[in-house]
């Protein structure tokens, strides 16, 4: 226990070389935190920077609509039967759409390069390669329920469409926590018209992916075209 009659050190006491160090620890804790907050910001900004000056394509989102538009028109003329019970109408049925992905997906990537070569940016980017990640449990769920449809159509019918948007939405929700927040509004969109369709009756589920994938993208595509370029 300490004397009160002992006589405590005061501030001005410590010696000039203890009030130096004490000060350089404190300077180095400052400057240590003040360097990992300029970090944080820096990546960021980068971060932003990669994704706010978008490559991503209007023009892309609005052709990749209307091909979707013309699958829709497409499959009522291939698959007339409202539950395709024929094998002819389940691979019809299911080639016009991958044909329709496919073409999608080659649009998106050239058009998505052109773009990104008029901002001076790289194409095919680490951030890219790593939102293709992202997307990529999404779209082999569709896929592989896609491959389910083919075996037992009887027990999905016209709600495959349901499901195709659902599986869409998880990888756009996934690629929008890095990307512009159109793109996770686009997958929440998507998600809603997606739940929607599985509790609707049947014979409307080709009205919802028309109006999903064909009027919904035509509309993003010229809403980003206006706001990030074509």
């Amino acid at each position: 226990m300490t004397s009160p009659f002992l006589k405590q050190p005061r501030p001005e006491d410590t010696p000039p070389s203890q009030k130096d160090g004490e000060n350089r620890a404190m300077f180095r804790v400052v400057t240590t935190a003040d360097e990992a907050q300029e970090h944080l910001r820096v990546i960021r900004q980068t971060m932003e920077r990669s994704t706010k000056h978008s490559t991503l394509s209007g023009l892309s989102g609005v052709l990749v609509g209307i091909f979707a538009l013309l699958g829709s028109a497409l499959t009522q003329f291939v698959t007339p039967y409202p539950n395709l019970p024929r094998p002819l109408d389940r691979y019809a049925f299911i080639a016009v759409w991958a044909c329709v992905g496919i073409l999608s997906l080659v649009t998106d990537v050239v058009l998505t390069k052109r773009k990104a070569v008029r901002v001076g940016k790289t194409p095919f980017s680490p951030l890219g390669k790593h939102l293709t990640r992202a997307a990529a449990p999404g779209v082999a769920v569709g896929v592989l329920l896609s491959a389910f449809y083919l075996m037992h159509s009887n027990l999905i019918g016209e709600y495959i469409y349901g499901v195709w948007m659902l599986a869409y939405a998880a990888a756009l929700l996934a690629v929008g926590m890095f990307s512009v927040r159109e793109v996770s509004t686009l997958g929440w969109v998507f998600l809603g018209m997606g739940a929607l369709t599985l509790f609707i009756p049947e014979n409307l589920a080709a009205l919802m992916m028309a109006l999903s994938f064909g009027g919904v993208h035509i509309w993003y595509g010229a809403y980003m075209g206006r706001k990030y370029g074509w």
